[in-house]
Formats: structure tokens, sequence, C-alpha cells
């Protein structure tokens, strides 16, 4: 995979790695948080769990674009030194980290249209 195409081909791990991990971040973060609330069955552990996570649902809204943006300058970064490695000739099979950070780049983008309609 991307480890075997020199320099450039870790800078495009590092670039697509990234980007799943702000997804991770952004919104695995508030899904897990969700889900423990779910999971603790008493209306005072969810309240407790939404005072404690307010404060970086509030950061992740004031910056939502910004972190869209720089999701996107690493997909588009991402890709773009992944098809100069390929058109070098070094290529290694279907790029799977980079369809998962263009899969996760789209599911943030769609939550954040949904998220902004409701």
């Amino acid at each position: 995979m991307l480890q075997h195409n020199g320099t450039a081909g870790r800078r495009a791990h590092l670039a697509h790695a990234t980007v799943v991990g702000l997804h991770a971040l952004c919104c695995g973060l508030p899904a897990l948080v969700m889900v423990a609330a779910a999971l603790s069955g008493a209306a005072s552990g969810t309240i407790l769990l939404s005072d404690s996570i307010s404060q970086f649902h509030d950061f992740v809204h004031a910056y939502e674009t910004w972190i869209l943006a720089l999701s996107a300058v690493l997909v588009v970064g991402g890709g773009w030194i992944e098809f100069s490695q390929r058109r070098n000739g070094h290529a290694a099979g279907f790029p799977w980290l980079f369809a998962l950070s263009v899969g996760c780049f789209v599911l943030n983008v769609a939550i954040v249209l949904a998220h902004r309609a409701v």
C-alpha cells in the first residue's frame, strides 16, 4: 500500500489518516457520548454527560466550516500525492485509506448539512 510508495506516499498516508482522525474526533466522539448517555439509563447521567461535553460541542460548531475546509485540503492533497505516485508507476492496489478518507469527508459534510437544517 502507501508505505511502499516512497516519501511522497507517506505524506499521502498521513493526510488520509489525519482526515480519518478528524472525522473520529468530530463525529465519533459525540456519537460515542450519545451512546453512553443512552446506555446509562438514568436521566441524571444524561444531564451530567451533556454538561461535560457541551464545551467540545460548542467548539466544534464554532469551527465546523474550518474543520471541513481543513479536511477538504487534506483529502485533495492526499489524493494529489496518491495520483502522482500512481502516475509515476508506484501503484500498490486499491487505495483503501484514500477511499476511507473520502468517505469520512462526505459523511462530515452530510452531518453538518443535516445538523444545520434542524
